[in-house]
């Protein structure tokens, strides 16, 4: 067990933390059953991804590892928030995804062997399940229902892509940050834990230009400020601008 002086000393050094003990078992079973890649499987797969599962938790900030690293576990989030994001040879940081309760992150590798394509990081204190590769894989080649979610979520990934691609190469700034809000907003349209900087990585845009337009949606009564989150208050509106393009 990690002292608190070591995980502080972990987080610093951006180290993976230790996992959990087996105890938390059960919170790997309901984290399993709770995500839809896996929700109806059949029992006794569920059964034996929870033995081929551990729970690691998080503290904010975290490393949880690393693009190009050759880990090939796949993360289902149970708890908090996790960016995923790429690293360009001169250091600067593109956030692909922020991921919360449910998500299911790192399967490309547990796919095909290879190294990470992007990094992931804790944004808040955050647990993750983890499910080795091999079993994950040996469930997948058994269940045909898990083959085809995994087929769709997979495609859903690439449409993803595509759009972001789009909005890269054709839509104005405050589109592309009106799309980062939605998709980094929860199910109760809440937007948490992100600073002007990481809603700017998100949009590929300048934090200067995401503070304006953020100002410019309040005025609009779009969004609204609680603390140090924000609400989404008139969703349709913030939609037709996410599409304005």
């Amino acid at each position: 067990m990690m002292t608190a002086v070591d995980k502080e000393e972990a987080g610093e050094m951006g180290v993976a933390p230790t996992i959990e003990p087996a105890h938390t078992g059960m919170k790997v079973r309901a984290a399993l059953n709770a995500c839809p890649l896996f929700e109806r499987i059949e029992d006794e797969l569920v059964v034996r991804l929870a033995d081929a599962s551990q729970l690691k938790r998080l503290h904010r900030g975290e490393i949880l590892f690393l693009q190009g690293d050759r880990s090939s576990e796949l993360y289902i989030v149970a708890a908090g928030r996790i960016r995923l994001y790429r690293t360009s040879p001169e250091g600067a940081e593109k956030t692909l995804a922020v991921l919360s309760d449910g998500d299911v992150f790192g399967d490309l590798s547990a796919i095909d062997g290879l190294g990470r394509s992007a990094a992931a990081e804790a944004m808040t204190d955050s647990q993750a399940v983890q499910v080795r590769a091999r079993p994950f894989m040996m469930c997948v080649e058994e269940s045909p229902t898990l083959a085809v979610r995994l087929i769709k979520r997979l495609a859903e990934v690439l449409r993803e892509t595509d759009e972001s691609l789009d909005l890269l190469a054709f839509a104005d700034a405050r589109t592309r940050v009106a799309s980062a809000l939605l998709k980094s907003s929860t199910q109760s349209g809440r937007v948490t834990e992100l600073t002007h900087r990481d809603i700017a990585a998100i949009a590929s845009t300048a934090r200067e230009t995401v503070s304006r337009v953020i100002a410019d949606l309040i005025d609009a009564g779009v969004l609204g400020v609680d603390g140090r989150d924000y609400c989404i208050l008139d969703l349709p509106a913030l939609k037709d601008l996410a599409i304005s393009n």
